[in-house]
């Protein structure tokens, strides 16, 4: 009822409500569209959009489904009706941890399920509600399981049944709620947790019901594969054999990445090498992906950049930290202590944290070397400020770092391309700068899971041991050879020019949320767009997401 008073305002443009006009985007190619519908006959997806309030995604997928059904596809919908308890909708500076450890992700719910259906109102497809699949006596079985589990049982949980590690994506929930690394010092941790843990078995006790009652889908469509619901989502999906496609936004402006069979996360360490390696970067391409990388430094391609107006004058940067501009400088690039915290078989360290501390001990006792720590901004300027930061935790732990070590935190506006060039190698755990720096012939050591890792282009150890003993060839007497600048170059290309697919059929709106639009003639825009296609056909034949585009980046 809310729902449809909502609609009605909106309709007489009492209130705006931010949203794809599907029914206005259709008017005039109605017909055409209803044979569309009537005539798709190609495979069964189910896009399983869940939270629609994350609208950056709900719209996105809109979008998605009106170009499969335009492609002969039968797409439906499924979406959470405030079922669960907690959910990736749910961050501490929206929802005090108070309020959400007594009545859980209920503040959101409403606008969440109002957005979810305005995204996909005017397509009429057949949307399923996790209510429809779930009763309140499962619902309540769900709390009794979680009720008496400790801390670490709640991060540990495993659903017996059929083997889905439900802590692993709850933690990371709450992980992503609190903007932290750990659950440690968190006053209401265990309350959160067991929320998330909640949501996750009543997830999964709603897909495996979908797949059952539905099990003629043949492709599964998520956005992110991590986290509540939808890591748990993938999780059911990859038990009961059915094909999963996911995606994530990318880097550049009205842009994203999509994956056959997991998270993004995942997937980018395993690709194939063959993917790209043997393409042939001619001049045009080279010339391209560098004006790309280079505009990366101002931000200029993107959708985020996190400064106004930073500073580039290296010696400036380095002189005002204090260091020596004579000794070899090691630069170490962060990321994000709390974000995608997820397992990976082969880390060497327990996690970032862990990682820095290590490295830190080391350097105490390499006097001959400098350290400068450079925090991700993203810390502090992205949309979700993070509660807990590299440079005060490292400061908890030393109280005071020896003269050779030095931070740049995350709110100092300095750019972190020009340090590179006064630095003789630079480490890092998962940052993307490892494929710029790469491309740029710097030594790069990777210690965690960065997408370049074991695609012989960085400095990959196996395990701590083998960390230190590169640390210990510190300072390195040369760069890079150029066979290994060029695969570099090529890995960059492939990564951000070719697997970020950026389709036309959408406009940048800075300052609105979600930052992009659907545009209006959007019958006319999908013969012409072949990024869209490109990623409709990858879907439906499992082709590898891979589009490449023929005009410049400017």
């Amino acid at each position: 009822m809310i729902y449809e008073i909502k609609k009605l305002l909106k309709k007489l443009k009492i209130r705006n409500y931010v949203t794809p006009e599907w029914r206005n985007l259709i008017e005039e190619n109605k017909e055409e569209f209803k044979i569309l519908k009537e005539n798709a006959n190609g495979k069964k997806i189910l896009i399983a959009t869940s939270a629609g309030g994350l609208t950056s995604c709900s719209h996105f997928e809109s979008l998605l489904a009106f170009a499969l059904t335009y492609y002969g596809a039968k797409v439906e919908i499924l979406l959470c009706d405030k079922v669960l308890p907690a959910c990736m909708m749910a961050t501490s500076n929206f929802i005090n941890e108070d309020q959400f450890s007594k009545n859980g992700i209920k503040k959101t719910c409403s606008a969440c399920l109002d957005a979810g259906k305005f995204a996909y109102d005017g397509l009429d497809l057949n949307i399923h509600y996790y209510s429809q699949f779930i009763n309140k006596e499962e619902i309540k079985e769900a709390k009794e399981v979680c009720k008496n589990l400790s801390l670490d049982e709640l991060m540990h949980y495993k659903d017996k049944e059929d083997d889905i590690n439900i802590g692993e994506h709850s933690l990371a929930g709450a992980l992503r709620y609190y903007a932290v690394g750990d659950l440690n010092n968190q006053k209401n941790n265990q309350k959160i947790l067991r929320k998330f843990t909640e949501a996750g078995i009543i997830t999964k006790k709603v897909f495996k019901n979908v797949l059952s009652t539905h099990n003629n889908f043949d492709i599964i469509l998520m956005n992110h594969a991590i986290y509540i619901p939808q890591g748990i989502i993938c999780d059911v999906a990859k038990k009961y054999k059915k094909k999963i496609v996911s995606y994530i936004t990318g880097y550049r402006k009205n842009s994203w990445i999509f994956s056959h069979g997991d998270t993004y996360h995942h997937t980018m360490m395993t690709e194939p090498t063959s993917e790209w390696e043997n393409m042939d970067l001619n001049e045009k391409k080279e010339k391209k992906i560098m004006n790309y990388l280079d505009s990366r430094r101002y931000g200029t391609n993107d959708w985020t950049y996190y400064f106004d107006n930073p500073e580039f004058d290296v010696k400036k940067i380095l002189t005002n930290k204090g260091l020596n501009l004579n000794k070899p400088i090691i630069l170490m690039a962060t990321n994000i202590i709390w974000d995608a915290n997820l397992d990976y078989h082969d880390n060497i360290f327990t996690n970032m944290m862990d990682w820095v501390f290590k490295t830190i001990d080391y350097f105490i006792e390499r006097k001959d070397l400098q350290l400068l720590i450079r925090a991700h901004p993203a810390e502090v300027y992205a949309d979700r400020i993070s509660n807990q930061l590299v440079k005060d935790e490292i400061l908890k732990k030393y109280k005071k770092l020896p003269n050779n070590i030095f931070i740049i935190s995350s709110d100092e506006d300095y750019s972190t391309y020009p340090l590179a060039e006064y630095s003789n190698a630079i480490l890092v755990y998962a940052s993307k700068v490892a494929m710029e720096f790469s491309a740029y012939g710097y030594n790069v050591i990777v210690a965690g899971e960065s997408y370049i890792k074991n695609k012989n282009i960085t400095l990959d150890p196996k395990n701590q041991k083998e960390y230190l003993e590169m640390l210990d060839t510190l300072p390195l007497s040369s760069k890079p050879v150029e066979q290994i600048i060029k695969r570099a170059k090529k890995y960059a290309y492939h990564f951000f020019l070719r697997r970020t697919i950026v389709p036309s059929a959408l406009f940048e709106t800075p300052g609105s949320w979600p930052i992009y639009k659907i545009k209006e003639n959007i019958f006319e825009e999908i013969k012409k767009d072949k990024a869209l296609k490109s990623i409709v056909e990858s879907i439906l034949y499992e082709k590898s997401f891979i589009h490449e585009e023929l005009n410049e980046i400017k």
